[in-house]
């Protein structure tokens, strides 16, 4: 699922970034003005896109922190074990 994520996230990037390109050159005519700025507020739209694609989901990022604190507890001996349990 990662790589298509991360797939999904290239392809907005590139086509975000024939955006803006198109953006930059259309607002240089001051009749097509609006047309290159609504163009460049789809772009960044779609750069924002892209980078939620390319970072890991909440719940991912949750569930590696508790397997990764499940294997940092088994690892404590069991009188740590215990101590460790009344700080918290």
């Amino acid at each position: 699922m990662r790589v298509v994520r991360t797939a999904g996230a290239c392809l907005a990037w590139l086509v975000a970034t024939v955006l803006l390109v198109l953006a930059v050159v259309v607002s240089l005519t001051l009749v097509l003005l609006p047309v290159g700025l609504l163009l460049g507020y789809v772009a960044v739209r779609l750069y924002r896109l892209g980078l939620r694609l390319a970072l890991p989901r909440a719940r991912d990022v949750k569930k590696g922190v508790e397997k990764e604190a499940r294997r940092w507890r088994r690892q404590l001996t069991p009188r740590r074990r215990r101590r460790w349990w009344r700080r918290g």
